[in-house]
């Protein structure tokens, strides 16, 4: 995930279900990322279109936000940014996944990150 800067990906869609959460997301890849490529002038990131799903034994719990979503500049809908993806507290194995979206806590989550076969955006 240090390839990947979730702050400034855009959500583009969330799915959950009782023990996974799944984001499509048009993902901003750091220099790091092996399909990082430059970016184009005016563009913030290289953003590759792609989804990230956690998973976990226990269930997910999801509280969604019931602010409607924005329209971006290409027409699409976005519920915002994930703004923090970290563990509760020390040693602690539940994590928090927070965002214009909404929120979720996650028990030992198990993390998949997918890009799409589509060109680069």
């Amino acid at each position: 995930m240090a390839a990947v800067s979730l702050e400034d990906s855009w959500v583009l869609s969330l799915d959950a279900s009782l023990t996974e959460l799944s984001f499509v997301l048009d993902l901003a890849l750091t220099p790091a990322h092996s399909a990082y490529i430059a970016f184009a002038r005016g563009q913030a990131c290289c953003f590759a279109r792609g989804t990230l799903r956690i998973e976990s034994e226990s269930a997910v719990l999801v509280r969604r936000s019931s602010l409607p979503p924005a329209t971006d500049a290409a027409g699409e809908l976005d519920y915002g940014h994930i703004d923090a993806f970290q563990q509760v507290s020390s040693g602690d194995a539940m994590w928090a996944l927070t965002g214009d979206w909404g929120e979720a806590l996650v028990r030992e989550p198990r993390v998949v990150l997918e890009l799409d076969d589509i060109a680069r955006r």
